[in-house]
């Protein structure tokens, strides 16, 4: 039989494009060793583990294994909607549907390390999830959270059958070396799994970024400040995407408890000198820029802290005088711990500069590369602090006491108040913002910068938008041919 040209040449379309609809994807996470890690892990997981509410691309709730919600009580319960879908099976044997006593029963089998996420959401006791009929999940949260939907879209908080094992998500997981591959289980896009397949690597950010001018990957995650500046440098234009984001760049007090930093007045101090402002000039980044507060959607704070700056440095010097009586002439040596980077290390310099005629001399020491790695002896330590959710109590509860040295007793009180507030926010942001200032008076941090993620897309890339989490749900990010 004679195949017709038109035919034959559709024939060969056909038979060139076996490829399933949507391609792949590849990722690259850049950053230093632990936090692209981490951030590759949760980007995966995210992909893999289905939860009730999944995040949209600029990061706000979408439908997940709920198709609904809707809150009662002003805001204080939620009802939920299942999906109708089935545990995976076995052979030519279908699994049981999920029912609402599946989803409740997972809540309370948790690991260990997805406690603090159900925390967060007001989920710990056990009669805070309910199943009052078959598909319907009823949530009481005690105390309530207006982020309770963005809390259920944490990969913590998948839904777990009673082996622990989560039920599946949009993708299959599976490992490489190093590399971790998706596959999509559907034949089909859909909205929450566009790329056919997804393949996630780390590499430090000189590598990434000489990669992606090489036109491969088409899609690079800072995973922190780490590479920022190289990419910057590569001239790769509109590529380059930078985000401010909810939390904070600042010192953590690793010497809190013994030593000069046994002292309040000397952290006190430290906050007060701190020139965040010459900290962001140094990057010259319109999207970097000076923070106070240890959440970045606070007001400015009415204490000493909104002095002008040679006001406060003034003040801090008369307090490592009082202290310990250090000065220019006699002054008080600190080590600081940074990442291994460039940008660490500006920073770092910076702050060494401007602590010098206060009478602080800081001495610079490297973090390891390896992740696992011991870090130093130090007193002070340089981090990034990037919220999960947009919930400025969940972010301040690190320095709650049974978490944190030094703390502060007033601020855990004000934090359960906050809590106590539930869904008002007007009083939950009221607590939160009395909370901080309460911990500054005896400083456990000292807060610097708002932090940034900094990402590379290429052209053709849809699904990807900017939000103040710096959070991209793979599964909504395609390539177009």
């Amino acid at each position: 039989m004679r195949v017709p040209s038109a035919c034959l040449f559709a024939l060969l379309l056909a038979s060139c494009d076996t490829a399933p609809p949507g391609g792949e994807l590849a990722v690259v996470v850049a950053g230093d060793p632990g936090p692209s890690a981490a951030l590759a892990e949760t980007l995966a997981a995210e992909a893999s583990r289905a939860t009730l509410i999944t995040r949209a691309a600029g990061g706000e709730p979408a439908p997940g294994l709920a198709t609904s919600w809707r809150f009662l009580d002003q805001g204080q319960d939620l009802i939920l909607r299942l999906a109708p879908v089935r545990w995976p099976g076995t052979g030519d044997k279908p699994g049981a549907e999920l029912v609402a006593r599946d989803v409740v029963n997972g809540l309370r089998r948790v690991p260990r390390a997805a406690r603090p996420v159900r925390a967060a959401a007001g989920l710990e006791a056990r009669d805070t999830a309910r199943a009052p009929i078959a598909r319907v999940v009823e949530l009481a949260p005690r105390p309530a959270t207006p982020f309770l939907l963005d809390w259920l879209a944490d990969p913590a908080l998948a839904v777990l059958d009673r082996r622990g094992q989560p039920f599946p998500g949009p993708y299959a997981l599976t490992r490489d070396n190093a590399r971790i591959r998706l596959a999509r289980r559907s034949e089909t896009p859909r909205p929450d799994a566009q790329a056919a397949s997804i393949l996630i690597e780390t590499a430090a950010p000189a590598d990434a970024i000489s990669r992606f001018a090489g036109k491969q990957p088409p899609l690079v995650l800072g995973a922190g400040l780490a590479g920022l500046s190289a990419a910057r440098a590569a001239g790769l234009g509109r590529a380059l995407q930078v985000e401010p984001v909810h939390g904070v760049i600042g010192l953590a007090i690793a010497g809190g408890r013994g030593g000069a930093l046994a002292d309040a007045r000397v952290r006190r101090a430290l906050l007060l000198a701190a020139d965040g402002e010459a900290l962001a000039n140094r990057f010259a980044l319109a999207t970097l820029t000076a923070q106070n507060r240890l959440w970045d959607g606070l007001p400015p704070p009415a204490d000493d802290r909104a002095l002008p700056l040679p006001d406060r440095q003034a003040r801090a010097a008369a307090l490592l005088a009082e202290a310990g009586g250090w000065g220019p002439d006699q002054p008080l040596a600190l080590t600081l711990l940074v990442a291994a980077g460039p940008e660490a290390g500006q920073l770092a310099d910076e702050l060494a500069v401007g602590f010098k005629p206060l009478g602080i001399a800081l001495k610079i020491v490297r973090a390891p590369r390896d992740a696992a790695a011991k870090a130093p002896p130090h007193d002070l330590a340089l981090v990034e602090l990037v919220a999960r959710v947009a919930d400025p109590v969940a972010h301040l509860e690190r320095w709650r006491c049974a978490r944190a040295q030094p703390c502060s007793s007033q601020a855990d009180a004000l934090l359960d108040a906050a809590r106590a507030a539930g869904g008002d926010s007007a009083a939950r942001t009221s607590a939160a913002e009395k909370a901080e200032s309460a911990l500054m008076v005896d400083p456990a941090f000292i807060p610097l910068l708002r932090p940034v993620r900094w990402s590379l897309v290429a052209p053709g890339i849809t699904g990807f938008q900017a939000n103040a989490l710096g959070w991209h749900p793979l599964g909504r990010i395609t390539r177009s041919r």
